[in-house]
């Protein structure tokens, strides 16, 4: 039975994020790691999102950075200068290049292509089955989802979304701006906006994102995509569609165990997502940057997390109780925000990096009642919580 030293299975964002720090780490060349992911990744079937001050691992393949962004609701609109932020884009065809380019030329490092059977603890080892074979490793980090996301006892909404990367006739896009959220069009008692990212003058990914928990067809996302460009871009007199894409975010209250036993878990199974935003890109990064520097420091993955981080999961939990709820519609929630916060200080609120002093300032900017009415129900309500392997632990034997 081969044995490593680090399994990570899983290779998406998560799995692939923590690889390639493993992978240009000098401490760890030592170690044995295995990347463990059902088949080789190569298509460009996702974009990532995020906003950060300096540069970071993957600057080289971001796409896209702008700085001045905008908010549009019915009775609304703001072009806001986010400096010292950049809101940046990465596509996914070039995430998987650049990462699995670094995870190759690792000589300590494999790849195992076989979809993953199961993940046990042993008394101190992690055993992980895999195309029909069994290794061994002292720690396994996986950001497999073994089971669904329970809704029961949660606040849980999916945020689906469909894109359109468009080209157009005529040159009608400001390179340098971006549409962050624009809410002008019907909302149906969800929360459905729609952005625009301009690569050129001619160019750009138009995106439809709802948060609900009722999906449409492919059809009626087109439809309602169509008529956002044509009743708020009359610039745009023709345009190809040169691809689609499609997904869906999990936001939830569910809480997440980091570990399970040798298990670390990664990414959305790890408690990575925003559950007010579905932002994930950004707490991926940070989370692999502090399991890194455990690993380097002393060996054992213990990713402890900020007061920021951790104050941010009651916020989340009250901004996805008013959101599920409709107590206050959500393009008047987001729109309100945008009005009475300076943008850099709101984006980062939404990192996690604020002081509680400038969070108590920004929650001061929402509707009282509502934030107040939504903040007492969570004081004392415990969200449930995530099992990996819920129907036989003790098969799994993960505690």
């Amino acid at each position: 039975m081969e044995s490593f030293d680090y399994i990570i299975t899983g290779g998406g964002c998560a799995g692939l994020s923590l690889a390639y720090r493993l992978a240009k780490s000098p401490k760890l060349r030592h170690k044995r790691i295995l990347l463990i992911e059902r088949g080789p990744k190569s298509d460009n079937d996702r974009t990532w999102c995020f906003w950060e001050k300096s540069p970071g691992p993957f600057e080289s393949i971001v796409c896209k950075k702008w700085q001045r962004l905008s908010v549009f609701q019915s009775r609304f609109k703001r072009h806001m200068d986010i400096r010292p932020y950049t809101y940046k884009m990465i596509l996914g065809s070039d995430f998987y290049e650049f990462t699995l380019a670094a995870v190759r030329e690792a000589p300590n490092m494999q790849i195992l292509y076989g979809g993953v059977e199961h993940i046990r603890n042993l008394e101190d080892k992690v055993e992980v089955r895999a195309g029909g074979k069994t290794y061994l490793a002292d720690w396994c980090f996986n950001s497999i989802p073994f089971s669904p996301l329970p809704k029961e006892g949660t606040h849980h909404l999916d945020q689906h979304f469909r894109g359109w990367f468009i080209k157009t006739d005529d040159p009608v896009f400001d390179p340098g701006q971006a549409t962050l959220m624009d809410f002008r069009i019907p909302q149906h008692g969800e929360t459905r906006f729609l952005y625009v990212l301009p690569a050129n003058d001619r160019e750009a990914l138009v995106e439809l994102a709802i948060f609900s928990n009722r999906h449409l067809q492919n059809e009626e996302y087109d439809r309602i995509i169509g008529a956002y460009l044509k009743d708020h871009w009359p610039g745009i007199k023709g345009f190809s569609v040169d691809r689609k894409e499609n997904g869906v975010i999990p936001m939830t209250d569910l809480r997440f165990p980091k570990t399970a036993g040798r298990i670390v878990q990664l990414g959305t199974v790890g408690g990575q997502t925003r559950a007010s935003t579905g932002y994930t890109f950004w707490y991926i990064q940070q989370h692999s940057d502090r399991l890194l520097e455990a690993l380097e420091n002393n060996g054992i993955p213990s990713a402890s997390e900020s007061f920021a981080r951790r104050r941010s999961r009651l916020y989340d939990r009250v901004l996805l109780q008013i959101l599920k709820y409709n107590r206050l519609p959500g393009d008047e929630l987001f729109a309100r925000l945008w009005k009475k916060n300076q943008p850099a200080w709101l984006l980062k609120f939404l990192n996690a990096e604020t002081n509680l002093p400038e969070e108590m300032k920004m929650m001061a900017t929402t509707p009282v009642f509502h934030f107040l009415g939504a903040l007492g129900r969570e004081i004392f309500r415990k969200p449930g919580k995530y099992r990996i392997y819920p129907e036989s632990p003790d098969q799994h034997n993960v505690s």
